[in-house]
């Protein structure tokens, strides 16, 4: 498939570069002919120095199928899309937006374009830390009521040390599924005799109203979030903030440098402690009791302040820290640091890409990690009847659940599978 990126900005960097070493064929428009210049120097795509929001220079590009409108203007995006699904008859046209009310469903539908709202998606992360802090990360499989679990084991965990079919009695008391392990920067799809030991990082298939059963039957032990502190402002502060408010007897408080920023927030949002000081001022944050927070999310504009804050928090004795990072190459270096939960929307949004991109009969496709991948498939009418056991991985790889019209389940050796039946898998990537 033939991509065009709108906008080479830090999004669309990304973007580039990640799509372009997985054999993509990739051109990019922009009006900065610097930032092509760059790209181009490094990697082999189609430079177009031109305004995209002029029919003629996206005519250049009329040949490529996928769009991926991401600069820093929601109103351009929106334009370009526009420009590209009535006059070039384009069908498939990704578009970054801020909006909340433009990526919902009904103007999705109505605008026939995939928007991506990665404001939203970022501050869903910082949402699911609150509500499973035991979790690294929580990947949300779309209207599923699906989740994937990122834990890494400790030498506490008493299945540290165990064969995975050994977990297997837990099934009894609540459906999941082990879908994949990371240890020593290797991912390995597990198959019954696999071990787990402590420092390795699982993701475990669950559905959302069973997370707190299984958290009991796996004997996890946690710190719940009760308090939050929101360092910092940033276009994604007022949207967490909001959020956060709607939860019950969670403290919340917030710090900027900035008393603008401090008067705003202090009058939308009166539940919450506002305070005006440098988000370094140690005297600051012990005196706001930071070594008795449960979370604290760093949200300025700066990512080096951001991650510097997290790690001074956590030296503090504040629970969790989680930082909003601009380059997504710091992701694997900043936990290093004490930074638990990177915030990274650049990668949020290439998640939305690879949708889009599968050479395979795949229905849906989520990026689980740099190697495996979430895709949705359906069941050929000739397997039909069929026990999963018996047809094994010829279909997609692990199976980790089957969706039918009364809902979604947990998949077993001993299911059957059913005419018009839809398979989420785990799949590793060609």
């Amino acid at each position: 498939m033939k991509v065009c990126i709108v906008g080479a900005g830090v999004v669309g960097s990304y973007l580039t570069r990640k799509l372009s070493r997985e054999g993509y064929e990739i051109a990019v428009v922009d009006v900065d002919s610097s930032k092509l210049e760059h790209l181009s120097y490094s990697y082999d795509i189609l430079a177009v120095n031109c305004n995209a929001l002029e029919i003629n220079c996206l005519k250049k590009v009329s040949s490529f199928d996928l769009f991926v409108i991401v600069t820093e203007s929601e109103e351009k995006n929106l334009t370009i899309a526009t420009l590209l699904k009535a006059l070039l008859k384009k069908e498939k046209v990704i578009v970054r937006v801020q909006n909340k009310a433009l990526s919902s469903p009904p103007v999705k539908e109505f605008l026939g374009l995939e928007t991506v709202n990665i404001l939203v998606e970022t501050v869903s992360t910082v949402i699911s830390q609150v509500k499973y802090p035991f979790a690294q990360e929580v990947i949300r499989i779309e209207n599923e009521g699906l989740l994937i679990i990122k834990y890494r084991v400790t030498v506490e965990d008493p299945f540290a040390g165990k064969q995975v079919k050994e977990l297997y009695p837990v099934r009894e008391i609540v459906d999941f599924t082990i879908v994949a392990v990371e240890r020593e920067d290797r991912v390995i799809i597990p198959k019954g005799e696999a071990f787990i030991y402590p420092g390795d990082v699982i993701y475990v298939a669950v559905k959302e109203k069973d997370v707190q059963l299984l958290v009991e039957a796996f004997e996890i032990k946690y710190r719940p979030v009760t308090s939050v502190v929101v360092l910092g402002f940033s276009r994604f502060t007022e949207e967490l903030l909001a959020r956060l408010s709607d939860f019950k007897d969670l403290k919340v408080k917030f710090v900027d440098s900035v008393k603008d920023n401090c008067e705003k927030v202090a009058g939308e949002f009166p539940g919450i402690e506002v305070f005006h000081g440098e988000l370094t001022d140690v005297e600051l944050l012990k005196s706001e009791g930071i070594e008795k927070t449960d979370l604290v999310v760093a949200l300025s504009e700066d990512e080096e302040l951001n991650v510097l804050t997290g790690i001074l928090s956590k030296k503090l004795g504040a629970g969790k820290a989680s930082a909003l990072i601009t380059h997504p190459e710091y992701e694997k270096i900043v936990p290093s640091v004490g930074i638990d939960v990177p915030l990274v929307p650049r990668k949020l949004l290439a998640s939305k890409v690879y949708r889009q991109l599968s050479r395979r009969k795949y229905l849906e496709i989520v990026e689980l990690s740099e190697e495996i991948d979430v895709v949705e498939t359906e069941v050929p009418e000739s397997r039909a009847g069929k026990k999963i056991k018996e047809v094994g991985n010829e279909l997609c790889g692990l199976v980790v659940a089957i969706k039918r019209k009364d809902g979604v389940e947990i998949a077993k050796g001993e299911t059957r599978l059913e005419k018009g039946d839809k398979l989420i898998c785990i799949t590793r990537r060609q």
